[in-house]
């Protein structure tokens, strides 16, 4: 049964938090991989239940994964904000321009999210592994719906990605979340 308080990635977010160590090292050896099969992770699809495609699931299990079984298990892992946020905290104190020039890269990155195709999953697979390297976390059921909504004719989701990652800092900024998903117009 399902936690209502929960959302379906919050949920699967959860499911692969709790894999065994040897599941973990699986989704780090899959890095890369843009199918379950070819990533030797088949038993990822039970997982997913509904709360993504497969390549995202894959995607983003692989992403986590980068993170130690420790710091996964002791919740280190974690960040509230979307990536533009993770990105911020994660160079903050580093002014070499090539690595603040990755995040426009990123936001202008392709990705298709049935097949995994794209150079979106590479680029932000080097992120957040910078990311682990600085110890700074990401926000994981933000990211799984931020990378279902990659390809919206909007790019709200590139649009808020780039406000957290430009924002000047102040205290209202990280009590203030924004919910910039544009209403179904139908």
């Amino acid at each position: 049964m399902t936690d209502p308080e929960k959302t379906s990635e919050q949920e699967f977010i959860g499911r692969i938090e709790s894999l065994d160590t040897g599941k973990l090292a699986a989704l780090r050896r899959a890095a890369g991989a843009r199918d379950v099969i070819d990533g030797r992770c088949p038993w990822l699809v039970g997982l997913v239940r509904g709360a993504t495609t497969e390549a995202i699931a894959l995607l983003v299990g692989s992403l986590v994964a980068q993170y130690s079984t420790a710091d996964i298990r002791a919740g280190r892992h974690r960040l509230s904000g979307d990536f533009g946020r993770t990105w911020k905290k994660a160079i903050a104190g580093n002014n070499s321009e090539s690595i603040g020039r990755r995040f426009n890269i990123l936001l202008e990155s392709e990705f298709d999210p049935h097949t995994g195709e794209g150079d979106l999953p590479y680029r932000l697979r080097q992120m957040v592994r910078y990311a682990v390297s600085k110890k700074v976390g990401v926000d994981w059921p933000q990211l799984l719906n931020d990378l279902k909504n990659w390809n919206h004719p909007d790019k709200f989701v590139q649009k808020r990605w780039a406000r957290s990652f430009f924002a000047v800092e102040s205290s209202d900024d990280e009590q203030q979340p924004q919910n910039d998903q544009p209403e179904n117009k139908e």
